[in-house]
């Protein structure tokens, strides 16, 4: 029985290990699809200063299986400390408004420029790919 117990806990250290690697590379791989992702939400975000435009940043970019997800990485638009030097108002008081569209002083709805939102439907597949072989490579046994 003693045996038994230290096989078990040898392929448990071996399968961590693999999971472990596994879980590296992964994140290495969605972390450079997010990179792009960013990017391109750089070049499809309005600029009138630039300013919204490099508050777009990334957060997050690890695998957990804590919360539900697979891997989570978030991307953002505006920041408290990143001023618009025409209006003198952070980015954070109007990304949303250029993101997603609002009603201007003269009542006509203005449909925004959802520059996240394309970005990220930009490198669905790519994402999903990622994803995909890791959950096989997962399933299959080795890290490969």
């Amino acid at each position: 029985m003693n045996a038994k117990i230290q096989d078990e806990t040898v392929v448990q250290n071996q399968l961590a290990r693999i999971n472990d690697g596994l879980e590296g590379a992964v994140a290495q791989e969605l972390q450079e699809i997010m990179l792009q992702v960013q990017q391109l939400a750089v070049e499809l975000c309005p600029k009138e200063t630039g300013a919204l435009a490099s508050s777009i940043s990334l957060e997050g970019g690890a695998i957990s299986a804590s919360n539900g997800d697979f891997y989570e990485c978030n991307i953002y638009a505006g920041s408290p400390d990143i001023v618009n030097p025409i209006s003198g108002k952070p980015t954070s008081d109007y990304a949303m408004l250029v993101h997603d569209g609002h009603l201007m002083k003269n009542n006509v709805f203005w449909d925004g420029e959802p520059f996240l939102e394309e970005a990220m439907m930009a490198f669905e597949p790519e994402l999903e790919t990622a994803v995909n072989k890791a959950l096989a490579s997962l399933t299959s046994g080795n890290g490969d």
